[in-house]
Protein backbone atom coordinates (compact mmCIF):
# COMPACT_ATOMS: atom_id res chain seq x y z
CA UNK A 1 0.00 0.00 0.00
CA UNK A 2 1.38 3.42 -0.98
CA UNK A 3 0.84 6.38 1.38
CA UNK A 4 2.05 9.99 1.58
CA UNK A 5 3.40 11.24 4.91
CA UNK A 6 1.94 14.62 5.82
CA UNK A 7 3.13 15.32 9.37
CA UNK A 8 5.15 14.10 12.37
CA UNK A 9 3.66 12.47 15.47
CA UNK A 10 4.66 13.11 19.07
CA UNK A 11 6.88 10.00 19.11
CA UNK A 12 8.68 11.01 15.93
CA UNK A 13 6.66 8.71 13.67
CA UNK A 14 5.29 9.75 10.32
CA UNK A 15 1.54 10.25 9.95
CA UNK A 16 -0.36 9.47 6.75
CA UNK A 17 -4.11 9.37 6.20
CA UNK A 18 -6.17 6.49 4.83
CA UNK A 19 -9.83 7.27 4.21
CA UNK A 20 -9.55 10.16 6.66
CA UNK A 21 -8.01 7.98 9.39
CA UNK A 22 -4.47 8.73 10.67
CA UNK A 23 -1.94 5.95 10.10
CA UNK A 24 1.14 6.03 12.36
CA UNK A 25 4.31 4.89 10.60
CA UNK A 26 7.62 4.80 12.53
CA UNK A 27 10.64 5.55 10.37
CA UNK A 28 8.85 7.87 7.94
CA UNK A 29 8.95 11.66 7.69
CA UNK A 30 6.80 14.41 6.12
CA UNK A 31 6.93 14.76 2.32
CA UNK A 32 7.85 11.09 1.88
CA UNK A 33 5.93 8.48 -0.08
CA UNK A 34 6.21 5.02 1.46
CA UNK A 35 5.09 1.47 0.82
CA UNK A 36 3.46 0.14 4.00
CA UNK A 37 1.60 -2.78 5.50
CA UNK A 38 -1.01 -2.20 8.18
CA UNK A 39 -0.24 -3.91 11.51
CA UNK A 40 -3.13 -2.63 13.63
CA UNK A 41 -6.40 -0.94 12.75
CA UNK A 42 -8.67 0.72 15.31
CA UNK A 43 -11.83 2.77 14.85
CA UNK A 44 -10.01 6.11 15.01
CA UNK A 45 -6.45 5.27 13.91
CA UNK A 46 -4.17 2.64 12.41
CA UNK A 47 -0.53 1.62 12.80
CA UNK A 48 1.67 0.29 10.07
CA UNK A 49 5.18 -0.74 9.10
CA UNK A 50 7.23 0.89 6.36
CA UNK A 51 8.39 -1.71 3.86
CA UNK A 52 10.22 0.75 1.65
CA UNK A 53 10.62 4.46 1.07
CA UNK A 54 9.49 5.22 -2.48
CA UNK A 55 10.14 8.99 -2.40
CA UNK A 56 12.48 10.16 0.39
CA UNK A 57 12.31 13.58 2.00
CA UNK A 58 14.99 16.06 1.02
CA UNK A 59 15.57 16.41 4.79
CA UNK A 60 16.39 12.71 5.28
CA UNK A 61 20.07 11.92 5.94
CA UNK A 62 22.21 8.85 6.55
CA UNK A 63 22.49 8.26 10.29
CA UNK A 64 25.71 7.23 12.05
CA UNK A 65 23.62 5.11 14.42
CA UNK A 66 24.36 1.41 13.95
CA UNK A 67 21.43 0.17 16.05
CA UNK A 68 18.85 -0.25 13.32
CA UNK A 69 16.37 -2.09 15.58
CA UNK A 70 16.34 0.70 18.18
CA UNK A 71 13.63 3.34 17.74
CA UNK A 72 14.74 5.61 20.61
CA UNK A 73 16.20 8.36 18.40
CA UNK A 74 14.16 8.48 15.14
CA UNK A 75 15.22 12.03 14.31
CA UNK A 76 18.85 11.00 13.72
CA UNK A 77 17.65 10.23 10.19
CA UNK A 78 16.80 13.93 9.69
CA UNK A 79 19.12 16.84 9.08
CA UNK A 80 19.61 18.86 12.25
CA UNK A 81 17.77 21.97 10.96
CA UNK A 82 14.83 19.68 10.11
CA UNK A 83 14.94 18.17 13.62
CA UNK A 84 14.62 21.64 15.12
CA UNK A 85 11.80 22.58 12.76
CA UNK A 86 9.72 19.52 13.60
CA UNK A 87 10.37 19.81 17.36
CA UNK A 88 9.11 23.39 17.39
CA UNK A 89 6.13 22.31 15.29
CA UNK A 90 5.29 19.53 17.77
CA UNK A 91 5.52 22.01 20.66
CA UNK A 92 3.26 24.50 18.87
CA UNK A 93 0.69 21.82 18.05
CA UNK A 94 0.62 20.50 21.63
CA UNK A 95 0.24 23.84 23.40
CA UNK A 96 -2.52 24.83 20.96
CA UNK A 97 -4.35 21.50 21.33
CA UNK A 98 -4.18 21.41 25.14
CA UNK A 99 -3.91 25.08 26.11
CA UNK A 100 -5.15 27.08 23.08
CA UNK A 101 -1.80 28.87 22.95
CA UNK A 102 -1.08 30.52 19.61
CA UNK A 103 2.13 29.75 17.72
CA UNK A 104 3.22 33.40 17.99
CA UNK A 105 4.05 32.81 21.67
CA UNK A 106 6.63 30.13 20.79
CA UNK A 107 10.09 31.52 20.00
CA UNK A 108 12.81 29.94 17.84
CA UNK A 109 14.28 26.78 19.30
CA UNK A 110 17.80 26.96 20.77
CA UNK A 111 19.97 24.27 19.13
CA UNK A 112 22.08 21.90 21.21
CA UNK A 113 25.86 22.48 21.22
CA UNK A 114 26.31 18.76 20.49
CA UNK A 115 24.01 16.67 18.32
CA UNK A 116 25.61 13.32 19.23
CA UNK A 117 27.56 12.26 22.32
CA UNK A 118 25.63 14.68 24.51
CA UNK A 119 24.09 12.35 27.10
CA UNK A 120 26.07 12.44 30.34
CA UNK A 121 24.02 9.68 31.96
CA UNK A 122 22.29 6.45 31.02
CA UNK A 123 19.61 4.28 32.58
CA UNK A 124 19.31 0.97 30.76
CA UNK A 125 17.38 -2.22 31.52
CA UNK A 126 19.29 -5.49 31.39
CA UNK A 127 18.35 -8.94 30.10
CA UNK A 128 20.01 -12.30 29.47
CA UNK A 129 20.59 -13.11 25.79
CA UNK A 130 22.24 -15.93 23.87
CA UNK A 131 25.55 -14.08 24.20
CA UNK A 132 25.15 -13.35 27.90
CA UNK A 133 23.85 -10.39 29.90
CA UNK A 134 23.21 -7.30 27.76
CA UNK A 135 21.96 -3.76 28.38
CA UNK A 136 19.55 -2.14 25.98
CA UNK A 137 16.13 -0.56 25.59
CA UNK A 138 12.51 -1.55 25.14
CA UNK A 139 10.90 -0.76 21.82
CA UNK A 140 8.49 2.15 22.18
CA UNK A 141 5.15 1.07 23.60
CA UNK A 142 6.16 -2.58 24.06
CA UNK A 143 8.01 -5.07 26.24
CA UNK A 144 10.27 -6.07 23.34
CA UNK A 145 13.89 -5.79 24.54
CA UNK A 146 16.51 -4.53 22.10
CA UNK A 147 20.18 -5.06 23.07
CA UNK A 148 22.28 -1.96 22.42
CA UNK A 149 25.94 -2.41 21.50
CA UNK A 150 26.74 1.25 20.81
CA UNK A 151 24.72 4.42 21.38
CA UNK A 152 25.83 7.58 19.57
CA UNK A 153 23.76 9.77 21.90
CA UNK A 154 25.89 8.83 24.93
CA UNK A 155 29.02 10.68 25.98
CA UNK A 156 31.69 8.63 24.13
CA UNK A 157 33.77 8.08 27.27
CA UNK A 158 30.73 7.02 29.27
CA UNK A 159 29.64 4.72 26.46
CA UNK A 160 33.07 3.05 26.30
CA UNK A 161 32.98 2.37 30.04
CA UNK A 162 29.41 1.02 29.76
CA UNK A 163 30.52 -1.56 27.23
CA UNK A 164 33.40 -2.59 29.48
CA UNK A 165 31.06 -2.84 32.50
CA UNK A 166 28.79 -5.21 30.57
CA UNK A 167 31.80 -7.29 29.44
CA UNK A 168 32.92 -7.60 33.08
CA UNK A 169 29.43 -8.69 34.17
CA UNK A 170 29.44 -11.40 31.51
CA UNK A 171 32.94 -12.45 32.53
CA UNK A 172 31.78 -12.74 36.15
CA UNK A 173 28.66 -14.69 35.04
CA UNK A 174 26.39 -12.20 36.78
CA UNK A 175 22.82 -12.86 35.59
CA UNK A 176 20.02 -10.54 34.60
CA UNK A 177 17.10 -10.04 36.97
CA UNK A 178 14.72 -13.01 37.25
CA UNK A 179 12.29 -11.53 39.75
CA UNK A 180 14.41 -12.26 42.81
CA UNK A 181 18.09 -12.12 41.83
CA UNK A 182 20.31 -10.58 39.20
CA UNK A 183 20.93 -7.18 37.61
CA UNK A 184 17.76 -5.29 36.71
CA UNK A 185 19.01 -1.85 35.58
CA UNK A 186 22.39 -0.27 34.91
CA UNK A 187 22.61 3.45 35.77
CA UNK A 188 25.74 5.46 35.03
CA UNK A 189 26.61 9.15 35.07
CA UNK A 190 29.70 11.10 33.94
CA UNK A 191 30.41 14.67 34.98
CA UNK A 192 33.71 16.52 35.45
CA UNK A 193 35.55 13.40 34.20
CA UNK A 194 34.13 11.30 37.03
CA UNK A 195 31.88 8.28 36.57
CA UNK A 196 29.37 6.77 38.99
CA UNK A 197 27.89 3.31 38.55
CA UNK A 198 24.62 2.25 40.17
CA UNK A 199 23.62 -1.41 39.96
CA UNK A 200 19.90 -2.03 40.55
CA UNK A 201 19.67 -5.68 41.56
CA UNK A 202 17.62 -8.31 43.27
CA UNK A 203 18.66 -9.80 46.59
CA UNK A 204 22.27 -10.32 45.55
CA UNK A 205 25.66 -9.97 47.21
CA UNK A 206 28.18 -8.77 44.65
CA UNK A 207 31.50 -10.59 44.65
CA UNK A 208 34.72 -8.88 45.63
CA UNK A 209 36.12 -9.82 42.22
CA UNK A 210 33.32 -8.00 40.39
CA UNK A 211 33.65 -4.87 42.52
CA UNK A 212 37.43 -4.87 42.13
CA UNK A 213 37.22 -5.07 38.33
CA UNK A 214 34.60 -2.32 38.10
CA UNK A 215 36.46 -0.01 40.49
CA UNK A 216 39.61 -0.33 38.39
CA UNK A 217 37.92 1.23 35.35
CA UNK A 218 39.11 4.74 34.38
CA UNK A 219 37.25 7.69 35.97
CA UNK A 220 35.04 5.43 38.14
CA UNK A 221 34.82 7.05 41.58
CA UNK A 222 31.56 5.60 42.87
CA UNK A 223 29.86 2.19 42.74
CA UNK A 224 26.57 1.69 44.58
CA UNK A 225 23.93 -1.04 44.77
CA UNK A 226 20.20 -0.66 45.27
CA UNK A 227 17.90 -3.66 45.75
CA UNK A 228 14.54 -3.47 43.95
CA UNK A 229 12.42 -6.62 43.65
CA UNK A 230 9.08 -4.86 43.17
CA UNK A 231 7.40 -6.44 40.15
CA UNK A 232 6.00 -3.29 38.52
CA UNK A 233 8.28 -0.60 39.84
CA UNK A 234 7.79 2.87 38.28
CA UNK A 235 11.06 4.01 39.83
CA UNK A 236 14.35 2.16 39.22
CA UNK A 237 15.82 2.53 42.71
CA UNK A 238 14.55 0.38 45.53
CA UNK A 239 16.30 0.40 48.90
CA UNK A 240 18.68 3.21 49.76
CA UNK A 241 21.93 2.85 47.84
CA UNK A 242 24.68 0.85 49.52
CA UNK A 243 28.18 2.06 48.69
CA UNK A 244 30.35 -0.71 47.26
CA UNK A 245 33.30 1.48 46.27
CA UNK A 246 34.33 5.10 46.61
CA UNK A 247 31.81 7.81 47.40
CA UNK A 248 28.03 7.77 47.62
CA UNK A 249 27.89 10.72 45.20
CA UNK A 250 29.75 12.71 42.57
CA UNK A 251 31.26 16.09 43.38
CA UNK A 252 31.63 18.28 40.32
CA UNK A 253 31.56 21.77 38.84
CA UNK A 254 28.49 22.98 36.97
CA UNK A 255 27.36 26.52 36.07
CA UNK A 256 30.19 27.86 38.19
CA UNK A 257 28.88 25.95 41.21
CA UNK A 258 30.35 23.11 43.23
CA UNK A 259 27.65 20.44 43.26
CA UNK A 260 27.06 17.10 44.96
CA UNK A 261 25.00 14.58 43.03
CA UNK A 262 23.64 11.27 44.36
CA UNK A 263 22.71 8.44 41.94
CA UNK A 264 19.00 8.81 42.84
CA UNK A 265 18.94 12.55 42.15
CA UNK A 266 17.55 13.85 38.87
CA UNK A 267 19.93 15.91 36.76
CA UNK A 268 19.75 17.03 33.14
CA UNK A 269 21.66 14.75 30.75
CA UNK A 270 22.76 17.39 28.21
CA UNK A 271 25.10 19.40 30.43
CA UNK A 272 26.09 22.25 28.09
CA UNK A 273 22.51 22.82 26.99
CA UNK A 274 21.28 22.48 30.58
CA UNK A 275 23.57 25.31 31.61
CA UNK A 276 22.08 27.54 28.90
CA UNK A 277 18.55 26.49 29.92
CA UNK A 278 19.11 27.14 33.63
CA UNK A 279 20.74 30.51 33.06
CA UNK A 280 17.90 31.57 30.76
CA UNK A 281 15.27 30.46 33.28
CA UNK A 282 16.97 32.38 36.10
CA UNK A 283 17.30 35.47 33.89
CA UNK A 284 13.47 35.56 33.66
CA UNK A 285 13.10 35.92 37.44
CA UNK A 286 12.52 39.49 38.62
CA UNK A 287 14.09 40.68 41.89
CA UNK A 288 11.67 39.67 44.64
CA UNK A 289 11.33 38.94 48.32
CA UNK A 290 10.40 35.24 48.25
CA UNK A 291 11.12 32.75 45.46
CA UNK A 292 9.81 29.19 45.57
CA UNK A 293 11.40 26.50 43.38
CA UNK A 294 9.12 23.48 43.05
CA UNK A 295 10.62 20.13 42.00
CA UNK A 296 14.03 21.63 42.78
CA UNK A 297 16.16 18.48 42.47
CA UNK A 298 19.65 19.21 43.78
CA UNK A 299 18.93 22.95 43.88
CA UNK A 300 21.08 24.27 41.02
CA UNK A 301 18.55 26.84 39.74
CA UNK A 302 17.83 28.07 43.26
CA UNK A 303 21.54 28.61 43.84
CA UNK A 304 21.92 30.42 40.51
CA UNK A 305 19.01 32.66 41.53
CA UNK A 306 20.51 33.51 44.94
CA UNK A 307 20.80 37.22 44.09
CA UNK A 308 17.25 37.42 42.74
CA UNK A 309 15.41 36.99 46.05
CA UNK A 310 15.84 37.75 49.72
CA UNK A 311 14.69 34.23 50.58
CA UNK A 312 14.50 31.12 48.40
CA UNK A 313 12.68 27.90 49.27
CA UNK A 314 13.08 24.71 47.26
CA UNK A 315 10.97 21.56 47.50
CA UNK A 316 11.68 18.07 46.21
CA UNK A 317 10.07 14.69 46.95
CA UNK A 318 13.35 12.73 46.83
CA UNK A 319 15.12 13.01 50.17
CA UNK A 320 18.61 12.33 48.79
CA UNK A 321 18.22 15.19 46.30
CA UNK A 322 17.24 17.60 49.09
CA UNK A 323 20.29 16.50 51.08
CA UNK A 324 22.40 17.20 48.00
CA UNK A 325 20.77 20.62 47.61
CA UNK A 326 21.51 21.58 51.22
CA UNK A 327 25.15 20.47 50.83
CA UNK A 328 25.39 22.39 47.55
CA UNK A 329 24.12 25.58 49.21
CA UNK A 330 26.68 25.19 52.00
CA UNK A 331 29.54 24.38 49.61
CA UNK A 332 28.83 27.52 47.57
CA UNK A 333 28.32 29.83 50.54
CA UNK A 334 24.64 30.47 49.74
CA UNK A 335 22.77 31.34 52.91
CA UNK A 336 19.35 32.48 51.67
CA UNK A 337 18.24 29.08 50.29
CA UNK A 338 16.29 26.52 52.31
CA UNK A 339 15.42 23.11 50.87
CA UNK A 340 12.50 20.97 52.03
CA UNK A 341 11.46 17.36 51.46
CA UNK A 342 7.86 17.15 50.36
CA UNK A 343 5.15 17.35 47.73
CA UNK A 344 5.42 20.55 45.69
CA UNK A 345 1.77 21.56 46.22
CA UNK A 346 1.76 20.82 49.94
CA UNK A 347 4.95 22.79 50.54
CA UNK A 348 3.55 25.74 48.57
CA UNK A 349 0.36 25.71 50.67
CA UNK A 350 2.42 25.66 53.87
CA UNK A 351 4.66 28.49 52.68
CA UNK A 352 1.69 30.57 51.53
CA UNK A 353 0.19 30.31 55.03
CA UNK A 354 3.42 31.68 56.52
CA UNK A 355 4.69 34.23 54.00
CA UNK A 356 3.93 35.96 50.71
CA UNK A 357 5.48 33.99 47.84
CA UNK A 358 6.26 36.32 44.93
CA UNK A 359 7.69 34.05 42.25
CA UNK A 360 7.45 30.38 41.31
CA UNK A 361 10.25 28.56 39.51
CA UNK A 362 9.19 25.05 38.51
CA UNK A 363 10.71 22.12 36.63
CA UNK A 364 8.15 19.30 37.08
CA UNK A 365 8.50 15.74 35.76
CA UNK A 366 7.04 14.72 32.42
CA UNK A 367 3.61 14.35 34.01
CA UNK A 368 3.61 18.10 34.68
CA UNK A 369 1.94 19.87 37.58
CA UNK A 370 -0.94 17.95 39.12
CA UNK A 371 -4.34 19.45 39.98
CA UNK A 372 -3.29 20.05 43.58
CA UNK A 373 -0.29 22.11 42.44
CA UNK A 374 -2.40 24.17 40.01
CA UNK A 375 -4.91 24.91 42.78
CA UNK A 376 -2.12 25.84 45.22
CA UNK A 377 -0.71 28.29 42.67
CA UNK A 378 -4.07 29.88 41.95
CA UNK A 379 -4.72 30.26 45.68
CA UNK A 380 -1.29 31.78 46.38
CA UNK A 381 0.12 35.30 46.10
CA UNK A 382 2.49 34.29 43.27
CA UNK A 383 2.82 37.04 40.67
CA UNK A 384 5.17 35.36 38.20
CA UNK A 385 5.85 31.78 37.07
CA UNK A 386 8.94 30.57 35.25
CA UNK A 387 8.02 27.05 34.14
CA UNK A 388 10.63 24.63 32.74
CA UNK A 389 8.88 21.78 30.90
CA UNK A 390 9.98 18.57 29.20
CA UNK A 391 6.48 17.69 27.93
CA UNK A 392 4.62 19.96 25.48
CA UNK A 393 1.33 18.16 26.17
CA UNK A 394 1.35 18.58 29.95
CA UNK A 395 2.72 22.12 29.53
CA UNK A 396 -0.27 22.97 27.34
CA UNK A 397 -2.70 21.47 29.88
CA UNK A 398 -1.06 23.36 32.76
CA UNK A 399 -1.07 26.68 30.88
CA UNK A 400 -4.72 26.12 30.03
CA UNK A 401 -5.55 25.64 33.72
CA UNK A 402 -3.44 28.60 34.85
CA UNK A 403 -5.08 30.95 32.34
CA UNK A 404 -7.80 31.51 34.93
CA UNK A 405 -5.50 33.96 36.74
CA UNK A 406 -2.31 34.14 34.65
CA UNK A 407 -1.29 35.40 31.22
CA UNK A 408 1.34 33.63 29.15
CA UNK A 409 4.15 35.94 28.05
CA UNK A 410 6.41 33.63 26.05
CA UNK A 411 7.63 30.07 25.46
CA UNK A 412 11.35 29.55 24.82
CA UNK A 413 12.15 26.08 23.37
CA UNK A 414 15.51 24.33 23.85
CA UNK A 415 16.72 21.20 22.09
CA UNK A 416 17.86 19.14 25.06
CA UNK A 417 17.58 15.74 23.34
CA UNK A 418 18.89 15.72 19.74
CA UNK A 419 17.85 12.71 17.69
CA UNK A 420 14.53 12.44 19.55
CA UNK A 421 11.22 14.28 19.16
CA UNK A 422 11.43 15.54 22.76
CA UNK A 423 11.73 19.28 23.37
CA UNK A 424 12.37 21.24 26.55
CA UNK A 425 11.02 24.75 27.05
CA UNK A 426 10.79 27.70 29.42
CA UNK A 427 7.41 29.41 29.77
CA UNK A 428 6.92 32.74 31.50
CA UNK A 429 3.51 33.63 32.96
CA UNK A 430 2.41 36.68 34.95
CA UNK A 431 -0.66 37.08 37.12
CA UNK A 432 -3.39 39.08 35.43
CA UNK A 433 -3.17 42.78 36.25
CA UNK A 434 0.58 42.69 36.88
CA UNK A 435 3.24 43.57 34.33
CA UNK A 436 6.98 42.99 34.59
CA UNK A 437 7.48 46.78 34.57
CA UNK A 438 5.07 47.30 37.47
CA UNK A 439 6.79 44.61 39.54
CA UNK A 440 10.26 45.99 38.85
CA UNK A 441 9.12 49.49 39.81
CA UNK A 442 7.66 48.23 43.09
CA UNK A 443 10.89 46.45 43.90
CA UNK A 444 12.95 49.58 43.20
CA UNK A 445 10.70 51.60 45.54
CA UNK A 446 11.14 49.03 48.34
CA UNK A 447 14.89 49.29 47.98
Amino acid sequence: MKLDIVKTGINGEGIAYLNGKPVFLPGAFPDETVDVILKEEQERYARGKVRSILVPSRERVESSCLEKDCDGCPFYFLSYPAQLKYKRQLLCEAVWKYGHVRESFVRDIRPSPEVTGYRSSLKLPVQDTETGIRSGMYRTGSNHFIPIDTCIAHDPRLEAIRRTVMAILREEHFPAFDGKHGLRTLIMRRISEQISIALITGNDTLSGSLIEKLSALPEVVSIVQSVNTEKHSPYPFGSRCRVLYGSAFLEAQFCGLSIRLSPESFFQVNLRQAEALYRMAVSKIDPCDVLYEAYCGIGVMSLLARDKAKKIYGAEAIEQAVQNAACNASANGVENCEFLVGDAAEVLRQLSAQTKVDTLLADPPRTGMDDAMIEAILSSSIRKIVYVSCSPATLGKNIGALKKDFTLQTILPFDMFPGTPHVESISVLTRNGTSDRQKKNRHRKRR
